[in-house]
């Protein structure tokens, strides 16, 4: 079981257990423990410095006692995700590879009147002196952090080989396909080699994509690397035998996946390796964290998605992030978490036309507002489109290929439908989101009637997001539907662990659930055998 936490020291302090819920903490000075041991390096204090700073007027064995008590109430509110919490008789730590800190993960606010650890009242002067310097701290970041002129991310694709000019211009398109496919997600240009520049006329690159090629007998090894240029960090590298070099125009499946995976990992480190006062590198972090919480699908997660995805879009004004927002607003209409449907239509509506306007040539972005055409505008024939026509400028974008297969199902289409998914599934395989395209190919193959080919990707799925609502819900169906009872009883209860309100009765009888491609097709019965 996922045993994360969740520290938001962003306003007033909040703790969220991991399953997305509210965890009450009551008395401040066990909020201030939690929230200093959070905002502490490595997480950890030595228990002397945390009695000092919030029990100062108390003498040495009235603090240690004040501190026990402090750790016990700590450890019942986090309740079965404890564990995080250890302490020895010297010092007392989280476990940072179980406990999120909003503040950690890139977050800045963009109203500089924001306050950390809003309302929070101790009263002991330690403690509010350790509080105005975080304070200070997270000002000075904000300043850090504030919008200036971007130039964008610029790539340098590179080939070397010793081989006929034929292989250089192999070389050279597969380096190019990896900076297209990071140019579609965040700002960037590739940046051509030539000895006609002279020095002070071209800038030094941020990221220079190398690929090498080495004939070896009737094959070729292709040595892929991409490195901050100006630290030479290392982002990705990757040793491939081909065939035929011919793969690489036509577009062939370990290529293409070799393709995404290596723009999808440098786009992960990006935020890490680039000057953090620079634009495109807040909005690549914003977008990247959005990203990470709008294909987790819960609610708070989802409004979380929608406002990283905004300020990602005000420090950097990119197609891209609108994209992403439509998207999630009508992720949001989907799941129901919101009462007013109409407004959130809306919105999706608005921020697509919006997208297109800003980013009319950007593959990533009529993948995405492909599938915002076909929900909220019932344009089938424009997703076909749109979908079509990205998969043809970049065969080795997975959500291309997604879309694809959903606008492929919309025409009747069906085997076309389910070989355009199978292939996203696979491009997408070292992808932190795979499980998007699981769940996808789960319900595609639902509607091609495949029920065995469902069953494998959604519990590929919900293997790799053991909290995905999606991938639960149709799994508990195609179980009914095999016959494994005990399993989809299994999975109800895993869904009423992990979604609020949720009930068979619901399942089977609220015909605004989303399981819409179950209902369409009939799968829904099976479930009756529960009650």
């Amino acid at each position: 079981m996922n045993r994360h936490i969740r520290v938001e020291v962003l306003g007033p302090l909040r703790l969220r257990g991991p399953d997305g819920s509210a965890l009450v903490l009551k008395g401040a000075k066990n909020q201030a423990l939690l929230a200093m041991l959070a905002l502490s390096p490595e997480m950890s204090r030595p228990r002397r410095w945390l009695e000092d700073k919030l029990w100062s007027t108390f003498g040495p064995e009235q603090a240690s006692a004040n501190l026990r008590q402090a750790l016990s109430k700590l450890r019942a509110a986090l309740g079965e995700a404890s564990a995080v919490l250890e302490a020895d008789r010297t010092d007392v730590w989280l476990d940072p590879a179980r406990v999120r800190v909003d503040l950690h993960e890139e977050v800045v606010p963009d109203d500089d009147r924001i306050e950390l650890l809003q309302g929070i009242d101790v009263r002991d002067p330690e403690f509010e002196d350790w509080l105005r310097l975080e304070r200070a701290e997270l000002q000075s970041r904000i300043a850090r952090t504030a919008p200036t002129d971007g130039r964008g991310i610029l790539i340098n694709c590179r080939v070397e080989t010793d081989g006929p000019a034929r292989d250089r211009m192999m070389g050279e398109v597969l380096a190019n396909q990896i900076g297209e496919n990071i140019a579609e997600q965040v700002r960037a240009w590739r940046q051509a080699e030539s000895d006609d520049l002279p020095a002070p006329e071209a800038q030094v690159s941020d990221i220079v994509v190398n690929a090498q090629l080495l004939q070896n007998g009737n094959e070729h090894a292709v040595f892929i690397k991409a490195i901050h240029q100006p630290s030479a960090r290392i982002l990705y590298s990757k040793l491939q035998h081909m065939p035929n070099l011919s793969d690489i125009l036509t577009g062939e499946l370990e290529i293409s996946r070799t393709v995404f995976e290596a723009a999808d990992q440098i786009i992960g480190k990006l935020p890490h390796v680039l000057d953090k006062d620079r634009p495109e590198t807040r909005s690549t972090a914003l977008s990247r964290l959005g990203l990470y919480r709008m294909f987790s699908f819960e609610q708070d997660a989802l409004r979380e998605a929608y406002g990283l995805m905004d300020q990602a879009f005000k420090r950097d004004e990119n197609g891209v992030y609108l994209a992403w927002a439509s998207m999630i607003r009508l992720t949001q209409m989907i799941e129901m978490p919101e009462s007013d449907q109409a407004a959130l239509m809306e919105e999706a509506v608005d921020l697509h036309y919006r997208a297109m306007e800003l980013a009319p040539d950007n593959v990533l972005v009529h993948a995405i507002i492909s599938k915002v055409r076909g929900t909220a505008l019932g344009d089938s024939a424009g997703v076909l489109d749109l979908a079509q026509s990205a998969v043809e400028r970049n065969p080795a974008n997975a959500f291309a290929w997604k879309s694809l297969s959903e606008g492929l199902m919309l025409s009747g289409d069906l085997n076309g439908a389910f070989e355009a998914s199978r292939r996203g599934q696979l491009l997408a395989r070292t992808s932190p989101f795979r499980h998007y395209w699981d769940t996808g190919h789960c319900i595609i193959a639902i509607g091609c009637n495949r029920p065995q080919e469902a069953i494998a990707a959604g519990e590929a799925a919900a293997r790799s997001a053991p909290l995905s609502r999606p991938a639960h819900r149709h799994l508990l169906a195609l179980y009914a539907l095999e016959g494994q009872l005990d399993k989809a009883q299994a999975v109800a209860q895993k869904l009423a662990k992990i979604e609020p309100g949720f009930t068979i009765d619901r399942i089977l009888n609220d015909d605004s659930y989303p399981v819409r491609t179950l209902r369409s097709k009939g799968l829904l019965d099976p479930i009756r055998a529960l009650l």
